[in-house]
């Protein structure tokens, strides 16, 4: 996707996100996860979106600082209740420093691909480390890439499918850059939407690699938010680093 940008994927899900990823159970276990990292707090959420993990951890009483790309997606979260407590930034996460150090640095989902550049990646993971206290953690979820999806590095498959309605995906990898280009296409009888993403995809053993040249150590490494036991090879994991 030549035209893509870092503000493509906000302003195209930024009305729908949160009816595409309403799972409170999810959220619940998010936010039960990232209490136990919390300590004396503040805390930063790097990609916050909407606010739908932000939002609920917030009401905890941890004082909580956020940045995202786009201002769509924000638009979103300030018109929530209980964003008064919440101080956010519009830009890029390598670029704003909120001048604090925080207990806890958190990105959710695909957050960290959003980076499309392994230096861009590094950039991140150098600014965490300069930004967490001496006892601070640094939380990453990754989604790694499915393989056995792809044929000649590109895939079409039907995600959803109804009467009404169908959401077709199709992809394209950049195995030299470890790219990923996924447009996913809405069909309905009132027309035709489409939300492009793009991320720069990575392994578990290639995350830890930048992050102890950062000087971060894993600590702990899970496959869900409910601290489901990690296995080599699981596709979606939870990692949790400290300072070397």
């Amino acid at each position: 996707m030549q035209s893509y940008s870092a503000e493509s994927y906000g302003e195209a899900i930024a009305a729908v996100f949160d009816v595409v990823n309403d799972n409170p159970e999810e959220v619940a276990s998010i936010v039960g996860f990232l209490q136990g990292y919390v300590g004396d707090g503040p805390v930063l959420e790097a990609g916050v979106g909407t606010g739908r993990i932000a939002l609920p951890l917030a009401e905890t009483g941890v004082e909580l600082y956020a940045v995202d790309i786009s201002q769509d997606m924000v638009d979103q979260l300030l018109a929530k209740p209980g964003a008064d407590k919440l101080t956010v930034v519009v830009g890029n996460m390598n670029d704003v420093d909120f001048g604090k150090q925080f207990s806890l640095v958190y990105l959710a989902q695909g957050t960290f691909g959003a980076l499309l550049t392994a230096d861009a990646q590094r950039q991140f993971l150098q600014g965490a480390r300069k930004q967490l206290t001496d006892d601070g953690r640094l939380v990453i979820e990754t989604m790694e890439v499915d393989d056995t999806r792809f044929s000649h590095d590109q895939y079409v498959t039907t995600s959803l499918l109804d009467v009404t309605h169908v959401v077709l995906s199709a992809a394209i990898r950049e195995p030299a850059e470890q790219l990923l280009s996924i447009q996913n296409v809405l069909l309905t009888p009132h027309g035709i939407q489409l939300y492009p993403v793009k991320f720069r995809y990575y392994t578990a053993t290639e995350l830890d690699e930048m992050a102890a040249e950062a000087g971060l150590r894993l600590l702990e490494r899970y496959s869900d938010w409910d601290s489901a036991a990690y296995s080599p090879g699981d596709l979606r994991h939870i990692s949790v680093y400290g300072l070397a």
